[in-house]
């Protein structure tokens, strides 16, 4: 079959059309399928669940093997880019062995390749990290250290900054290091430090002063006094013998050991502590104080920041938006988020929610709350900002939501037991316990069972009261 143009008329258009005084110009259309990278993505996606045109295999370490095609992962890894081009085996056999790949995580990668999803779980996130850093897929690295990250908490926090290293996740790293450096005394208290080799240990205590250090000490050493405190002398740590006879006092956990002066005498006076460069660094990111807005005869917009190493005040980036008060502010990893409040000119109600980035000094716009409010309370806790109470209007609220950084969208959980504003909320143990408001009332929240439980009420009422939690227990001014 042929297929015939009228090229009289094409060339009889362009002969008319044509200026004499300047080249001819011809009419053309840019056309771009929008659909069509996704149909391709779609066609390939049927061909390897159908087994259509595979020409590579894939064994796992079970022994299964998967097909699939070497064009779709030479696009997105280039560990197979180099495989299959390099003068190396693979490039004509027609199996590759990954002898330290599990058949489940073959297959979600695999899944990803020809999909660009990925579900991301608690169960196989370090066994995808691992495999991404191998071959490499860098989006599903970056995605699951962001999850990590997310699940960042005192109870794991050393293992994630052992893991990080392991695999080069620096953000991962970083947020562990802030962690550890802000909540060392909370993190002493965990299994998984308790359980640390004496090598792992002495990376940790040479980061903190001498006085947290003798505490620290003394609580590994009682996790199993007479076979640890032999090991003593490969630490090499400097403590002072008076730091560490008054945390002998302090901590119950070293009561095998009659002699304590055995322990004492292992250690001799010493200057004090002094902070390797990199555990400066890490304190240096965590050491900052930061005063944000407030109101003097008019709302500030002011950003403060307290360097506690050298003492210095230096003003950061002003907030953007201006021109209200009476909203909320929390602090998660090193992002402090923003939210509600109400136009001092208009009291119109805002839903709108800012984040600072306390590292670059950086403002951007984020995600707006479901519910607009000022005059309400929010905190960090398990890796989201809640923000709970207020008022909206001429009316108090009892509702609450949380924003989950890693999929950037507000849901709202349990509402608190009674609509409250002027409170205080604070994170605990991973609870968050409500203080403070129009009664004397306090109330405890579990976000893994979104449950209210009733406390102890405090001795008085007391509105836009402070709040802190420190060492087990909540302070309220």
């Amino acid at each position: 079959m042929s297929i015939q143009t009228n090229s009289y008329f094409v060339m009889h258009r362009q002969t008319t059309t044509a200026s004499p005084t300047r080249a001819q110009e011809l009419y053309a259309y840019d056309f771009h399928d929008v659909s069509h990278p996704e149909e391709v993505l779609g066609a390939l996606r049927g061909f390897y669940s159908e087994g259509l045109f595979t020409d590579i295999a894939l064994q796992c370490s079970s022994g299964q093997v998967l097909r699939c095609h070497k064009v779709a992962l030479c696009a997105r890894s280039s560990y197979f880019r180099v495989m299959f081009t390099a003068d190396m085996r693979e490039r004509t056999d027609s199996l590759v062995r990954l002898p330290v790949v599990e058949v489940e995580v073959l297959s979600a990668l695999l899944d990803y390749i020809y999909s660009s999803r990925l579900t991301i779980t608690q169960l196989n996130v370090e066994s995808l990290l691992t495999t991404a850093d191998l071959l490499p897929l860098g989006a599903v690295k970056r995605a699951c250290e962001a999850f990590l990250v997310r699940l960042l908490d005192v109870d794991n926090c050393l293992g994630m900054l052992a893991f990080s290293q392991l695999h080069t996740c620096l953000t991962l790293e970083k947020e562990a290091r802030r962690l550890l450096a802000a909540r060392f005394q909370e993190v002493i208290k965990e299994e998984e430090f308790l359980e640390l080799d004496p090598k792992s240990l002495r990376t940790v205590l040479k980061e903190e002063n001498q006085e947290v250090v003798a505490e620290a000490l003394v609580r590994w050493l009682g996790r199993d006094p007479l076979t640890r405190t032999r090991r003593l002398s490969s630490l090499a740590l400097d403590i002072d013998p008076m730091d560490l006879s008054d945390a002998l006092l302090k901590i119950r956990g070293y009561n095998e050991l009659n002699d304590s002066d055995s322990l004492l005498s292992t250690f001799t006076p010493a200057p004090r502590f002094t902070q390797a460069s990199m555990g400066f660094d890490r304190m240096r990111a965590s050491s900052k104080m930061i005063v944000i807005g407030g109101y003097r005869w008019r709302p500030l917009s002011e950003i403060q920041r307290w360097d506690l190493l050298n003492g210095d005040w230096v003003r950061g980036k002003d907030m953007p938006d201006h021109s209200k008060e009476s909203y909320a502010v929390a602090l998660l990893g090193c992002t402090i988020y923003v939210s509600g409040g109400y136009r001092t000119n208009t009291t119109q109600v805002l839903d709108t929610v800012w984040e600072y980035n306390s590292d670059s000094d950086y403002w951007t716009e984020g995600q707006p709350m479901l519910t607009a409010r000022y005059y309400h309370c929010s905190v960090a806790c398990c890796g989201c900002v809640y923000v709970m109470g207020g008022y909206r209007g001429a009316s108090v609220m009892s509702r609450t939501e949380l924003f989950d950084p890693l999929k950037r969208r507000w849901m709202a959980v349990a509402d608190m037991a009674h609509a409250e504003y002027g409170m205080c909320l604070v994170s605990l143990n991973s609870s968050l316990y409500l203080v403070g408001g129009q009664t004397t009332l306090a109330d405890r929240f579990d976000p893994d069972t979104e449950e209210w439980i009733p406390l102890a009420m405090m001795k008085e009422g007391r509105i836009e009261c402070g709040a802190v939690a420190m060492l087990g227990c909540v302070y309220v001014t």
